[in-house]
């Protein structure tokens, strides 16, 4: 039981509680371990001594110490409390909430303690009961800005976008400044693609806290899926100047130079992402698409082959290497690159495509068809296919499947005058059979398809608030 202190102990314990204000945890433990010495049986000082030990992260004589103010005085709810929040942060999530269940059983209003529980059920995955807690919090609070910022992250665990929206909001009204609900709200914004809303809300955090390197690293994003790239650039810059280790600016800001057509710069930044992680396979995959834009074939194929190494089953990388092979005349190392990347993707109709073209070029038309086959039979729409099967079945003199073949592709593309042209040509091979007969072997006439970049743009986020 706790017992009433002489005033050498009161001395002491307020002198503890003006250094722990001053930030001086050390020297405030110290001043409530005097008072104890005054006065062992005084549950105040443990309770203070306690919270000292918190603010250095020294949880588990903190809780020691909450158990001693606990034991001299049992209906001790701030005490409880407190034990709680060292106990979650000591990852102990189910005693922490054994802690804030006695500390609402004595004080049923206490909404921190609401409010804690309601933390540690969101670490156990508990997201219903972590609303539930969180909702009485509100109940009680109303203007709890934490709770709703808090809500607001398990509702958006529960994919309840638009709600956890809604509770970033009420965060907001009551407290415009909280830069974190701002964040989280413009990444929910950004992940449902509306993009405007999103920049808004970013725009928003960077006024509050314009040292964030997480908003402009986002806020690139967006403008780069907006086709605003020398924004993105900046605002990656600004990210980078804040963080510059900071591999994912390095790598999107590749992307949108990628997309300027500033390859020589795009490499650069590619680069400078693999020095900070040399095993992110995008951004091998990526360099390797610049340097095919910039016709450097063979270094694009040194660096697919790194992305391959990294992930043998990387597709993407297995078709572009293919396409890379195709551009140097090496045909028979290409189709053994589109083989690898169907293998590994079969609905990859870009490495069917290439492959047909491939084996065009080597006079294997048949199979060519074939490939093309595949192409179309997985993306209707994908009129090159349509095209370059059309020329196929030209060089093997089915020119009436050739022509509908070419139709096809000008249904889906009508300004296509390759499409206009070959078929003019297959109706007069059609209706002068003597013209196919002398006609010299017109080489394969292929599209161009510029490999595709590879997008890790991730958001990141902020942490839920504890107490």
């Amino acid at each position: 039981m706790s017992r009433k202190p002489d005033s050498e102990a009161e001395f002491y314990l307020h002198q503890g509680i003006q250094l722990s204000h001053g930030c001086a945890y050390e020297d405030a433990i110290m001043s409530f371990e005097r008072a104890l010495q005054s006065s062992p049986t005084w549950h105040e000082p443990w309770y203070f001594k306690g919270m000292a030990l918190c603010e250095l992260q020294r949880y588990e004589e903190a809780v020691q110490s909450f158990n001693q103010a606990i034991d001299l005085r049992a209906d001790y709810p701030e005490a409880l409390n407190s034990r709680g929040i060292a106990l979650f942060n000591l990852g102990s999530y189910d005693s922490a909430i054994a802690s804030y269940d006695k500390a609402i059983k004595l004080r049923p209003t206490f909404h921190q303690a609401w409010f804690n529980r309601g933390n540690a059920l969101d670490k156990l995955g508990c997201y219903e009961a972590a609303l539930e807690s969180y909702d009485k919090s509100l109940e009680i609070e109303p203007d709890y800005s934490k709770s709703w910022y808090n809500r607001g992250i398990t509702l958006s665990k529960l994919e309840r976008y638009d709600d956890a929206i809604a509770s970033y909001d009420k965060a907001i009204e009551f407290r415009p400044h909280y830069s974190n609900a701002w964040y989280n709200r413009a990444n929910i914004l950004h992940r449902q693609k509306r993009y405007s809303e999103a920049l808004e809300s970013y725009e928003r955090v960077l006024s509050i806290k314009p040292d964030w390197h997480g908003a402009w690293y986002n806020l690139g994003n967006i403008l780069h899926k907006l086709g605003r790239h020398e924004e993105a650039v900046a605002s990656y810059n600004r990210a980078l100047k804040i963080v510059p280790k900071f591999y994912g600016a390095w790598y999107n800001r590749g992307n949108a130079l990628d997309a300027l057509g500033r390859y020589d710069e795009a490499i650069e930044s590619y680069r400078r992402a693999l020095e900070i992680k040399p095993n992110l396979r995008e951004a091998w995959y990526n360099w390797g698409s610049t340097l095919y834009k910039a016709s450097r074939y063979e270094e694009a194929i040194a660096s697919y082959d790194q992305a391959i190494r990294l992930d043998p089953k990387f597709a993407k990388a297995w078709s572009s290497r293919g396409t890379a092979f195709r551009k140097l005349g090496m045909y028979a190392e290409a189709i053994i690159s589109y083989d690898k990347a169907v293998q590994h993707q079969p609905d990859l109709y870009e490495a069917w495509y290439g492959r047909g073209i491939a084996l065009g070029h080597l006079g294997h038309n048949e199979a060519a068809v074939a490939s093309y086959d595949h192409a179309v039979a997985i993306n209707p729409d994908f009129y090159p296919a349509w095209y370059s099967r059309g020329v196929a079945l030209g060089h093997l003199g089915d020119y009436d499947a050739a022509i509908t073949s070419y139709d096809q592709a000008l249904q889906i593309n009508p300004n296509f005058p390759e499409a206009v042209s070959r078929r003019n040509l297959a109706l007069n091979y059609t209706s002068q059979p003597e013209l196919s007969a002398d006609r010299e072997d017109d080489p394969q006439n292929e599209l161009e398809l510029l490999p595709d970049s590879s997008d890790i743009t991730t958001d990141i986020l902020a942490e839920p608030y504890n107490s």
